[in-house]
């Protein structure tokens, strides 16, 4: 099969053998899954100075040295504008940098597979190897052309070029299938313009778990180019305590720009959270997590999970205070799974050993100690009136821990 480059710059006749000019570029219009049919060629013509495009339907051979056309030329078959659906293979596609879906990475285009399917002639692939480098700079007679290892494509429907005239919002129906930490590592090898189109393409609360695991000096420098108004509802959909780390990179002005975008509700947790320092239970805990009262019933305990679960990142035990807010201890999922629907809280609650919980003041070497002693996955953090105010879990403190895995 053909690739893109062996065809640039060769020249086109009618069926009457007119040379009406050389081949620029080719021109598909992507859709996501699919192989991109060609649409139209542009030719560019030396005696009139002028490109103009030629729909493909009126191509009648592709060939390496030469394309020719099922009728004669005349000017009606040409066209001078395109859609904006339409994306060149040349100007957009080589030499840029495309998101592989499947591989969940980034790559650069250094040729393009061509081949027919389902009785077009479409891109099928995407060479991303050194071969194909070679081929389009037409070192193909070189010795080391023939000894390299065969074409790494990638096939073209899982593929999409991170050009803006892609519309990445199409593009992300596939990305959202990728794990958040994955999409993340994909954003950190774009630039900072392609990185925000990415991230504004998804869903807020995709885009949240998304900014959640990108490294810490890309999130701020991404937030700055975004702007208050878009980052404001990402920071909205993340967890308190990421949220919390987030605001903490920026300047105290762009802190409050940034939280005048968010709900008072929030806004002002973020805010109780943002005087703890960073090494300590307070300034890892979260405060998103369900708290009941021993009266509570197992029925109205796992309402209130199915209220409430979507704003939480992880579930793992509901939290038991009394109604001074002093914490009693916890119940499992396993518990509230295997009691019945009328027995209460009371009664299948965990007491929690008083040494078993965390301190505000808590530094990280501590909660570490703690969390291994008494093997625990989350830690309900206690004040000074052994009141719960958060929570810490395992993945917080091995973030700390490991900031940039």
């Amino acid at each position: 099969m053909p690739y893109l480059s062996q065809f640039l710059n060769a020249k086109i006749q009618d069926s009457s053998e007119k040379i009406v000019g050389r081949l620029k570029d080719i021109l598909v219009r992507p859709q996501a899954g699919a192989y991109a049919k060609l649409e139209y060629i542009l030719v560019k013509n030396k005696k009139s100075k002028k490109d103009f495009f030629i729909p493909f339907t009126h191509v009648e051979n592709l060939g390496r040295d030469e394309i020719t056309l099922k009728n004669i030329f005349t000017q009606s078959d040409t066209l001078d504008k395109i859609s904006d659906e339409d994306v060149y293979l040349v100007r957009d596609i080589l030499d840029q940098q495309i998101v592989d879906i499947g591989g969940a990475r980034v790559v650069r285009v250094n040729d393009l597979k061509l081949g027919m399917f389902e009785n077009n002639m479409s891109v099928l692939g995407s060479d991303v190897s050194f071969r194909g480098l070679l081929r389009r700079l037409g070192l193909t007679q070189l010795d080391i052309f023939n000894i390299l290892p065969p074409s790494n494509l990638i096939d073209w429907r899982q593929t999409h070029p991170t050009k803006g005239v892609l519309h990445l919002d199409t593009a992300s129906q596939n990305l959202t299938k990728l794990h958040p930490a994955d999409l993340a590592n994909i954003i950190e090898d774009l630039n900072i313009k392609q990185g925000g189109q990415l991230v504004t393409s998804l869903d807020v609360s995709d885009a949240a778990k998304v900014f959640e695991e990108m490294d810490p000096h890309l999130k701020k420098v991404l937030i700055k180019h975004m702007g208050p108004e878009k980052v404001g509802k990402i920071i909205e959909r993340m967890s308190i305590d990421e949220a919390v780390d987030l605001i903490k990179t920026l300047s105290k002005e762009e802190a409050r720009q940034f939280l005048s975008f968010i709900q008072e509700g929030k806004s002002q947790k973020v805010k109780n959270l943002l005087s703890h320092p960073d090494d300590t239970a307070g300034g890892l805990m979260t405060t998103d997590f369900v708290k009941v009262t021993p009266e509570w019933t197992v029925g109205q305990t796992v309402d209130e999970i199915r209220k409430i679960s979507p704003s939480l990142r992880s579930l793992l035990y509901v939290y038991v205070a009394n109604k001074r807010d002093m914490f009693q201890g916890t119940v499992s999922l396993r518990r509230l799974l295997l009691a019945r629907p009328e027995q209460k809280i009371s009664s299948i609650i965990k007491k929690i050993r008083t040494t078993g919980n965390l301190r505000v003041h808590n530094k990280i070497d501590e909660i570490i100690t703690i969390m291994t002693r008494y093997n625990l996955y989350s830690a309900a953090v206690l004040d000074k009136k052994k009141r719960i105010v958060g929570i810490v879990t395992i993945d917080d403190v091995m973030r700390k821990i490991k900031p940039h895995a």
